[in-house]
């Protein structure tokens, strides 16, 4: 009977079922909640039905279209993440997190001691269960997990959930491990009675950094004060607290993140994120992750800028139309090391499974007969370069997993401008260039159907 008045039109994911009137009801008609109610199910709707609605429908208080069901969306899980244990009153909750925290806090994060306690892994959650208008189950997608790894001179409980320091030193923070280095410490600027710095642990410099000095560091570098045309090479990552200026020469580049105040015409490499509170001008910046610039001033003028994820700043550009360069998407070099990292995997491999047959092969010897000196040192020998082997094969499989999530945000990358981005700025995202001619206030930049578009936040 209902079916020449009324038809119901479903959302794609079946969580919402509007109620729509195809023409007039003949006034001699009587339409009753239980009426209405009896069509729905009709059609197999079960869930979330809104039956305060459905007196109004028949006394004709409201008129269609009318949300009539509606389910509920599942919750996915939280992936599992490495929380850093500062040794003070700072609550970091993840890695994320450090990016939030004022730039003098992070860069003045005091020594741990033997045995402190500086990491614990929150594990993955498994999510919350939906249900659609039709009654059926919508499952969650977990959480990632990840395996705890230990870091430079650090340990995991048995439960593999905490980190524990083994020396007295510096923490140094990465997504997935964090490692306690050793500190080379200058009380003051760098200069010539210092000379060049190459250090198996992290450096600290509590003045400046001249132009032509270089520093090398298997662990962070923080500078306490500015950094002319110098070059940093970190394997973790890199804290300039009043600045960079690199007048087009120099080099900072690092495994990890870069955080500073200002960069001018610096040269900037970094494998992970780069920080600024101020200004990037003139430079060339290159990420792998994204480019942050919106705290303090936030702007972005002149240079070449490069994100893999993301670029966002307060203006980009400027008045003058000063031609600026973003470039978002993947980099060649990425592609490389995925291939790098592969061909680790598959070695740690195959060296695996056949350590592990000739360990095999001992262990059965042994059990018939005694081993010989030689046989036996073979054995220990076996045993720790599969523990090492090990080691490397996780270490490849993690890198290719954030390679991968690397690569599947690519189709998202954007830049974000919360206040302006002015005429003369250029945005290549991978094939695809768009050249901004117009003031544009408050907007994200981004790929939609192979089109470069502007739109507003």
């Amino acid at each position: 009977m209902l079916d020449e008045y009324f038809e119901i039109q479903l959302d794609n994911d079946k969580l919402k079922a509007t109620l729509l009137q195809k023409v007039r009801i003949n006034e001699n008609s009587v339409i009753t909640e239980n009426d209405i109610l009896g069509f729905i199910m009709e059609h197999g709707i079960v869930f979330g039905i809104k039956k305060e609605f459905l007196t109004k429908i028949a006394a004709n208080e409201i008129t269609c279209p009318v949300v009539i069901a509606e389910g509920l969306s599942p919750i996915n899980g939280k992936d599992a993440i490495l929380k850093p244990i500062l040794p003070n009153d700072n609550e970091i909750k993840s890695v994320k997190d450090l990016h939030n925290v004022d730039l003098k806090q992070v860069i003045n994060i005091p020594s741990v001691t033997h045995g402190q306690l500086i990491g614990e892994k929150i594990t993955a959650t498994s999510g919350t269960a939906g249900m659609n208008v039709f009654g059926e189950e919508l499952l969650p997608k977990p959480g990632k997990d990840f395996r705890l790894r230990v870091g430079k001179n650090t340990r995991i409980d048995d439960e593999g959930l905490r980190l524990f320091s083994m020396i007295d030193g510096q923490m140094s923070i990465e997504n997935k491990v964090i490692h306690v280095y050793p500190v080379y410490e200058v009380n003051g600027d760098l200069d010539l009675k210092v000379g060049n710095i190459s250090f198996i642990g992290s450096v600290i410099i509590r003045g400046n950094v001249p132009a032509g000095f270089e520093i090398k560091s298997k662990g962070d570098i923080k500078i306490h004060g500015t950094v002319e045309n110098a070059i940093l090479l970190s394997e973790g990552s890199i804290f300039v607290s009043t600045g960079i200026v690199g007048q087009g020469k120099g080099l900072i580049k690092a495994k990890g993140d870069l955080h500073t105040s200002f960069i001018n015409q610096g040269i900037v490499e970094v494998e992970g994120d780069v920080h600024v509170t101020q200004s990037i001008l003139h430079s060339k910046i290159m990420a792998n992750g994204s480019v942050f610039c919106q705290k303090g001033k936030g702007n972005i003028v002149g240079g070449d800028i490069s994100a893999g994820k993301r670029i966002v700043a307060k203006e980009v550009g400027n008045a003058h139309n000063t031609r600026t360069t973003l470039y978002l998407g993947v980099q060649q070099e990425i592609m490389e090391k995925e291939k790098v990292y592969t061909n680790n995997l598959k070695k740690a491999e195959d060296d695996l499974n056949k350590l592990t047959i000739l360990l095999e092969k001992l262990t059965e010897k042994e059990i018939k007969s005694s081993l010989s000196t030689i046989e036996k040192i073979t054995k220990l020998r076996v045993r720790n370069t599969i523990n090492s082997t090990t080691e490397l094969m996780l270490e490849a499989k993690e890198k290719l997993e954030e390679l991968e999530d690397l690569f599947s945000s690519e189709e998202e990358s954007s830049v974000i401008v919360e206040q302006q981005i002015y005429p003369n700025v250029d945005l290549h995202f991978g094939k695809y260039r768009r050249k901004i001619i117009t003031v544009f206030k408050s907007v994200k930049v981004h790929i939609d159907n192979g089109e470069i578009v502007v739109t507003h936040v």
